[in-house]
């Protein structure tokens, strides 16, 4: 009987332990979640190369041997060095993008986002996986992430390798990197999804979500403006490159006939309007530098002001000065990784003469080049608008106009480019998406080619 109870006794605490620790061990403590760097299973996490970051889907994309390109339903293969094209199959329906590695290729159709495909170079289709994530292929994996489910890791042949739930809050835009999630959310705002492994098994991560502060502000905020004084900062390497541009002339012409003397610097503020996945260790942004400078003597001088006058939007114009400069910057991804809620990341600016006309949001980064693709203005004439691709090199700066030609269709339809290693690819578009060609011509703007026509010939014209 006792030797029973002993039994039962040694069972009962056995349960219990092994209670206790699947509770301490699932419930997910914040002590229990530690950086990659200080896990004992660090070698087992998955290591970022520095020079593959996540990839989202694109129309067009390259490999070693060929180009793999998408028009409309159908999968095509420009194949190096004859480049011939080929259709590789054709889907029911349109065609979201491609992600290729090696002669694999992965897409989602439009009208059926839920499901992933795949397909080999001998046009042998399988419907790989369920998941209604936005699509991501970084290194040997594939992953997908939605505000529902979080980040998910599957390897090529669909089976899932990770599930890392509240990778992202309602986000506008995104991309990866390392496992961590750079995105913009609410507000605009800046966000970094920083992950967290689990101590007892470097699968499981929770993220710790912070802002990715770009804008900075040097003198406390006047009445008009909706900064709080506990966002000032000391003045800083930003600041004075700047500000040292600004004084010698190397700015916009906006000072309105003001001297800058008589001003000093008030903030920096950086909105980021777009930007890229990662590209050899940097995530580009297109966005605005807004520079603000305030009148020296403004203290002084709002003494004298009435209640009305200091409140007024003719005061705010008197006594200030914004230099607005749309263009393109650079940040690296050590420094977003660096990066904290106490903390203002490094930037640089990349096009040192941020001329290009009209709206460029659409632009894609390969090798040492930003391509910028404009268009005219569009009006309600009956007109064919010229569409224009710049280039800005990343080293100098400097930016020229490449390429351009007349628009194929008219209306307001906004065309896109990407870019292989010697060539750049335009999809134009009209009647709502209803037509499409696509056109190629060489990264210096030389020999453009029409591909595929409006009726989805492929054709391969020279284009005069």
């Amino acid at each position: 009987m006792k030797k029973r109870l002993y039994i039962s006794l040694i069972v009962i605490a056995i349960v219990f332990f092994l209670v206790a620790l699947s509770y301490y061990t699932s419930v997910g403590l914040d002590d229990m979640y530690i950086p990659a760097d200080k896990h004992w299973q660090k070698n087992k996490i998955a290591k970022w190369s520095g020079k593959t970051g996540g990839r989202e889907l694109s129309p067009v994309e390259q490999i070693e041997n060929g180009v793999y390109f998408v028009y409309k339903d159908r999968l095509m293969y420009m194949e190096s060095p004859d480049e011939n094209v080929n259709e590789i199959c054709k889907m029911p329906n349109q065609m979201v993008g491609i992600l290729a590695k090696d002669n694999t290729v992965f897409w989602r159709e439009c009208d059926d986002i839920s499901f992933i495909y795949k397909a080999d170079s001998y046009g042998n289709i399988v419907k790989l996986v369920y998941d209604t994530g936005k699509l991501y292929m970084e290194g040997e994996s594939i992953y997908t992430l939605n505000v529902k489910h979080g980040l998910r890791k599957y390897d090529f042949n669909g089976k899932r390798t990770a599930n890392r739930k509240d990778a992202i809050r309602f986000a506008t835009k995104n991309t990866i990197f390392d496992d961590y999630v750079f995105y913009k959310g609410e507000d605009n705002q800046m966000l970094l999804s920083v992950p967290q492994y689990y101590k007892y098994d470097a699968t499981k991560i929770k993220y710790l979500t912070q802002e990715v502060k770009f804008s900075r502000y040097y003198l406390e905020p006047e009445e008009w403006d909706s900064y709080n004084r506990e966002d000032v900062i000391e003045y800083d390497d930003l600041a004075k490159e700047v500000d040292k541009e600004v004084r010698s002339g190397g700015m916009y012409e906006q000072l309105n006939g003001k001297d800058p003397d008589n001003y000093e610097l008030q903030s920096i503020e950086l909105s980021v309007w777009n930007f890229s996945d990662e590209v050899d260790g940097y995530i580009y942004l297109y966005g605005n530098q807004k520079i603000t400078y305030l009148d020296k003597e403004y203290k002084r001088k709002s003494e004298e002001m009435t209640l009305e006058e200091e409140y007024s939007d003719d005061n705010r114009e008197k006594f200030t000065y914004q230099i607005n400069v749309k263009a393109v910057f650079r940040i690296s991804i050590d420094e977003i990784k660096n990066s904290s809620n106490e903390t203002y990341v490094n930037y640089e600016r990349v096009g040192k003469s941020p001329d290009i006309p009209g709206d460029w949001s659409r632009f894609i980064v390969d090798k040492n080049n930003v391509f910028v693709i404009n268009e005219d203005e569009y009006t309600d004439k009956e007109a064919y608008r010229n569409l224009y691709i710049y280039s800005i090199d990343v080293d100098t700066g400097l930016n020229k106009e490449v390429y351009k030609k007349k628009r194929f269709f008219l209306g307001n339809d906004s065309s896109e480019i990407f870019a292989t290693d010697k060539y750049i690819f335009i999809y134009e578009y009209g009647d709502y998406g209803e037509k499409q060609c696509i056109t190629r011509v060489n990264r210096d703007g030389s020999n453009p080619i029409l591909v595929i026509d409006e009726n989805g010939e492929v054709v391969m014209k020279p284009i005069q």
